[in-house]
Order: C-alpha cells, then sequence, then structure tokens
C-alpha cells in the first residue's frame, strides 16, 4: 500500500465530507502503521464527524500519546467528554488546552462553557472574556459573556443603584448618623455607593462584597472617586471576617443593604446577628434599624392580564390558569396595579431590639376600600432608619427605578369584592423566605 497516496485520497474524501470513506483509508494507514499522530488526528476529525464520540476520544487520546504537543488535540479530546456527559474530565481537558494554546479564543470559550455548565460562573467570564479579547468578533462568546454577566450582576442592580428615593433615604440617615471618626462596617459592598456617602461623612469604612469581580470593580469605583484611603473593600462574607483582623476594631456602624424584595432572602437576619454579636459595640447604630412586609389586596385590569387567563379569541382557557404559579415578581409600571385596600404589615423586623424570631406564622385580615376585582395580595418592604428618614417601595407610587420588584400573591381566581368586605390570609417567614396566601 502506498501510505502517502492513501493519505492523500482519505484527505480528499474527508474534505468533500464523505465520512465513512475517509474513515476506513485513515483505518487502513493506521493498521499498517499504528500511532502516526497526523493520521490519528484525521480519523478522530471523521469519526467526530460522524457523531461516534467514544471512539473519536479514543482516537484523540492516541494522539496526544504520540504527540503531546499536537494543536488542537486537547480540545477535541475535551469536546468528546463533553459530548459523553464527562463534565468534569472535560473541564481538565480544555484547562490543558488553555494551557497549551493560550491564544486559542475557541478554546477559551469552551473551557468558559464548561465552567459555566459546573456553576463556576466567576471563572467561566474570566475565560469567555479573555476569548472576546481575542477574537472580538467572536458571536458565541458575545452570547455567553451577557448570560454570564448577567447571572452575576442581576438586571435588578443598576436601578437599584438609580433608585433616587432609596438612595436619598441612605444618605439622609448616613449623614445623620455617621460621624468623623466612626469606624463604619458594610455588608454587601455592591457598587460601593454607600461606603462612599459614609466615608464622605467622615468615617472609616470596612464593606464585605462576597463575589469576586464585583468587590473587584467596586475598589476601582472607589479609588476613581478618591476614596480608597478611607474604605477597605473585604471579598469575603461578613460571617467570616474577625476583629483584629482587617476590621481592626468592632464597628460604630452597621450599613447594610441586603434587602431583597421579599425582605429576607439574601439573609439580612443571621447576617445582621452575627454582625451584633462579634463585630459591632454595645450601642452601636445600625442602618437600616427597622423594617419589614407591607402588603395590601391589589386589582387593575393591566396587573389581572398578566397574572390570570380566560375567555380568549372565544375560548374559554380558565384552566391553564392552575399552572401558573401563585406568587411572581413585576416591575409595577409594567402591570400598574391598583390599591384595593389600605396596607398591613404581616412582618416587623427591629435590628436593634431583642433577637429576630427564627420563623414566624401569622395570621391577618384586610378589609377592602373600595369595590373592585382583587387578582392579588400586593407586597413591598419599608425600611426605618431612625430620626424620621424611612423608605417603601410601594408598588402603587410611581419610581421611575428600583432594584426591589413587588410581589404579587394570587387567589385560585380573581375575586370580586364590595367595600368594607374581609379577606383573610396567612402568612410565614423562615428567616430566609416570605410566604403569603389567601385563607378559604
Amino acid at each position: 500500500m502506498d501510505l502517502n497516496r492513501t493519505f492523500a485520497q482519505a484527505v480528499t474524501h474527508q474534505n468533500e465530507g464523505r465520512w465513512a470513506e475517509a474513515e476506513a483509508l485513515y483505518r487502513r494507514i493506521d493498521k499498517a502503521r499504528p500511532g502516526m499522530a497526523a493520521v490519528t488526528w484525521n480519523l478522530g476529525v471523521v469519526l467526530k464527524a460522524q457523531e461516534k464520540w467514544e471512539p473519536a476520544l479514543a482516537t484523540f487520546e492516541r494522539t496526544a500519546k504520540a504527540d503531546p504537543s499536537f494543536r488542537g488535540v486537547n480540545f477535541n479530546i475535551g469536546l468528546c467528554l463533553q459530548k459523553l456527559g464527562r463534565m468534569a474530565d472535560a473541564t481538565t481537558a480544555f484547562e490543558k488546552s488553555v494551557e497549551v494554546e493560550p491564544d486559542d479564543a475557541v478554546g477559551r470559550f469552551n473551557l468558559a462553557s464548561a465552567y459555566r455548565d459546573q456553576n463556576k460562573v466567576e471563572v467561566a467570564l474570566e475565560q469567555v472574556t479573555s476569548a472576546l479579547a481575542l477574537k472580538p468578533d467572536f458571536v458565541e462568546a458575545q452570547l455567553l459573556q451577557s448570560k454570564l454577566r448577567t447571572q452575576m450582576l442581576p438586571l435588578w442592580h443598576v436601578p437599584m443603584v438609580n433608585d433616587a428615593p432609596r438612595n436619598d433615604a441612605y444618605e439622609a440617615a448616613i449623614k445623620a448618623q455617621v460621624r468623623p471618626g466612626d469606624l463604619v462596617l458594610e455588608i454587601g459592598t455592591g457598587s460601593g455607593l454607600l461606603a462612599m456617602m459614609a466615608a464622605q461623612a467622615g468615617a472609616q469604612v470596612v464593606t464585605c462584597e462576597a463575589v469576586p469581580w464585583i468587590a473587584e470593580t467596586a475598589r476601582a469605583v472607589i479609588a476613581a472617586n478618591g476614596l480608597s484611603d478611607r474604605i477597605t473593600v473585604v471579598n469575603t462574607l461578613s460571617t467570616a471576617l474577625q476583629v483584629g483582623d482587617v476590621l481592626p476594631r468592632r464597628a460604630d456602624v452597621l450599613l447594610s443593604e441586603i434587602v431583597a424584595s421579599d425582605f429576607l432572602s439574601e439573609r439580612i437576619i443571621p447576617a445582621v446577628a452575627d454582625a451584633r454579636a462579634r463585630l459591632l459595640v454595645p450601642d452601636a447604630r445600625i442602618l437600616p434599624a427597622r423594617g419589614g412586609v407591607r402588603c395590601a389586596l391589589a386589582g387593575g385590569d393591566v396587573l389581572e392580564k398578566h397574572l390570570f387567563t380566560g375567555p380568549t379569541s372565544g375560548f374559554d382557557l380558565s384552566a391553564f390558569n392552575h399552572l401558573y404559579p401563585r406568587s411572581v415578581r413585576y416591575d409595577a409600571r409594567l402591570v400598574q396595579p391598583v390599591a384595593l385596600s389600605a396596607p398591613v404589615d404581616p412582618f416587623s423586623f427591629d435590628f436593634t431590639g431583642e433577637p429576630i424570631p427564627g420563623s414566624e406564622h401569622v395570621r391577618f385580615t384586610l378589609p377592602a376600600g373600595t369595590d373592585g376585582r382583587c387578582v392579588a395580595l400586593a407586597q413591598w418592604v419599608w425600611l426605618d432608619f431612625g430620626g424620621g428618614v424611612t423608605f417603601e417601595n410601594s408598588p402603587f407610587i410611581d419610581s421611575p427605578a428600583s432594584g426591589w420588584q413587588p410581589g404579587f400573591y394570587l387567589p385560585d381566581r380573581p375575586l370580586t369584592v364590595t367595600r368594607g368586605q374581609v379577606l383573610a390570609f396567612d402568612a410565614l417567614h423562615d428567616g430566609y423566605n416570605v410566604w403569603l396566601s389567601f385563607r378559604p
């Protein structure tokens, strides 16, 4: 057999997409002269094109054994392993590919994808950003980077820092209660805005941010504003801080904005409790000092169209409603809720007083303040900083931007209510989550 001629014929078949013929010729050559890297490589490519992942993997592994420096071999081993569902092994192969070929944008992209599939979001973002630096028009990498950034920095974050009423409330509280020479501990650095407000008031600030790349960006923001000498950003949870380390002594003020849309799911209760026990002076000022969950009956045509269906195009689709979640969150400007009752606070939390219970279950009632069609119990949050400074994100008051989206807890079906009619509810929190429900 003329090996060179047979190899050339196999390459021709391969270039024409005649995979079976190419495979047969490469196998003939490999049988006659086992372990030639160029042959096993091309055989692996042909097997990959036919989605024969197991034999393709074995063939690429033979290529790597014959020539460990063969360009692209680790990438293809990783791709085969990925297709076979062996994600940890695939990641190892992609890591080796990037190590050997750091200028390969596709290799970095696949490593980013493997990290993403294992929920290693931060390192995935680092790799896909490097891929785009090598190949700016890499559209698939642009898409992956966008998805990872959204996962790392949820879309509510920018509206939150642009929420003027919220910022004004925090700024007023900081100006009133933070004094020159204070040591402020902040939980949740984010953009660094609140830390900079405290530093501008004359305090020295230690601020915690658990997400590494957000912490790094906050440092850059703080440096750009000339406050690096007054603010230390620590990439850790506050529960990992120790007095005498980066926090030189117990803090005079605790500043936090780890309030979730349901108030609790960013774990503000255990975070504040831990800080009070270990990291604050006994008479520390806590901002916010109090807060809670507020709710009211809600109706409105636009809101109902987002929550329930019924007669549509001549058909009754009401049975579809049972698939819809019993709790959803929407930007209030999108769904335009209408208040049907005065508000009530099923849960209030005082961070300056006795320990907050780890869970609570209460029942409460709400009288309708007007006739209407109730389609949800609207829920929002309120904060009290002391000294008359308060904030709430009521969905019934227009706000140009807010990071907190109101919740809407649904009855089984829309309810026609008359003024004075009383509706009953259950409210539960477990220290981390809130649940509200209509009682029968």
